[in-house]
């Protein structure tokens, strides 16, 4: 259980600090680009950015592509 939360925490602390890079208005946008490329309410971008909920595989790959960046560790991506 503890390494699940280590991974959901690792995932989400990821998210945000490549977002937090923006000024509010194009953070704000970002999450806007998240929620239709994943397909997802805004609360879930948000849930996944604070840590409240684990980013879905298929989900990490979808958001690197839209923000055209790796930010996620290829190791944790590997063992899902």
């Amino acid at each position: 259980m503890a390494e699940k939360t280590t991974e959901i925490r690792k995932d989400s602390v990821a998210l945000s600090d490549y977002l937090h890079k923006f000024q509010k208005h194009e953070m704000a946008t970002l999450v806007d680009r998240l929620c239709e490329g994943c397909m997802v309410p805004r609360y879930t971008v948000h849930n996944w950015i604070r840590g409240l909920a684990r980013i879905p595989q298929l989900h990490k790959c979808k958001i690197e592509e839209i923000l055209g960046e790796h930010i996620f560790d290829s190791l944790v991506n590997a063992e899902n």
